[in-house]
C-alpha cells in the first residue's frame, strides 16, 4: 500500500510539473503578444504648464482692507516632439543649491527696485530680525527667521557686515545704526507693537 501511495504521489508531482511548464510557455506567448515598447510623453503644439504661488499679509488699517501681496509665477513650454529634448536633460540630474548669498542678492535687488538703498535695508532687516525675534510666528515667521538670521545655519562665507548687523540687533539700535534705510522690515509688513 505504501508503494502504491508513493507511485500516486510521484504521478501527481510529475503532472503538476508538466502542467506548470505548459502554463509558463503559454504565459510567455501571451506576454510577447501584449508587450508594448516604452512610449514618450508629448503634448499638443504650444502647450504650457505653470506654477503659481502667492503670499498675502494683511496690513492693519481701520478704514481700508489692505494687504501686502507677493506673487511668484513660473511658466514652462511643454514638448510637442520627443526630438525637442536636449541630450543634457536626458542625462543625470544635478541638484541646484540656493544659498543665503543668493537670497540676500535677490532681497537687495527688491529693495533697490522699490527705491530704497538695497544693502542698507537688507542689513537693517537682518538687524531688526535679531532685535525683535519673529521665530514661532507661524510658517512665515520661521521662514523669515531662517533667511534673515545669518547665524542660524552653517558658515557660508558671507561678508562680516551681515553677522555684525545681527549682533547690533541684539543691542537694539537698528534704526540708529542704519539711518540710510528709511523704513524697517516691520514697517513694510505692518505695525509692530512693542510691549
Amino acid at each position: 500500500m505504501t508503494s502504491q501511495r508513493q507511485i500516486t504521489v510521484l504521478i501527481v508531482i510529475a503532472a503538476a510539473i508538466s502542467s506548470s511548464k505548459c502554463w509558463s510557455n503559454e504565459n510567455s506567448e501571451i506576454a510577447k503578444i501584449l508587450h508594448r515598447p516604452i512610449r514618450e510623453l508629448t503634448y499638443p503644439s504650444s502647450s504650457t504648464t505653470g506654477i503659481f504661488f502667492a503670499v498675502a499679509v494683511p496690513l492693519s488699517d481701520p478704514e481700508h482692507s489692505i494687504s501686502l501681496s507677493y506673487f511668484f509665477e513660473a511658466n514652462y513650454d511643454l514638448p510637442s516632439n520627443f526630438s525637442y529634448y536636449d541630450p543634457l536633460l536626458l542625462g543625470r540630474r544635478t541638484r541646484r543649491s540656493i544659498d543665503r548669498g543668493t537670497v540676500y542678492r535677490a532681497l537687495e535687488s527688491k529693495f533697490e527696485s522699490a527705491g530704497f538703498p538695497g544693502r542698507d535695508c537688507l542689513l537693517r532687516s537682518i538687524c531688526e530680525t535679531s532685535e525683535w525675534p519673529i521665530r514661532h510666528n507661524g510658517i512665515l515667521g520661521d521662514v523669515m527667521h531662517v533667511i534673515l538670521t545669518p547665524s542660524s545655519s552653517q558658515k557660508e562665507d558671507l561678508p562680516e557686515e551681515f553677522a555684525e548687523a545681527e549682533r547690533i540687533g541684539m543691542n537694539g539700535t537698528c534704526s540708529k545704526s542704519y539711518p540710510l534705510c528709511p523704513v524697517g522690515l516691520f514697517d513694510l509688513v505692518g505695525n509692530f507693537i512693542s510691549l
